[in-house]
């Protein structure tokens, strides 16, 4: 797989952390469960911290020297 490929799968999978994320926090809106805000917080801080693709260029380009 390239490198650009799997670039691809990672803003992809990022992306749906977010959503999860959302979805998550509506639950705990909904339902007032401890476990969906934990979850839904985990999710949102994984996509703030890796949108600008920087460190997952970092880490990519260290795991293959």
């Amino acid at each position: 797989m390239k490198n650009h490929e799997r670039i691809e799968i990672l803003k992809f999978a990022i992306l749906i952390n977010l959503f999860i994320g959302l979805y998550n926090m509506f639950l705990y809106a909904y339902a007032n469960s401890i476990f969906n805000l934990i979850i839904g917080s985990l999710n949102i801080g994984v996509w703030v911290f890796s949108r600008d693709m920087k460190l997952v260029h970092a880490l990519l380009r260290r795991k293959h020297k």
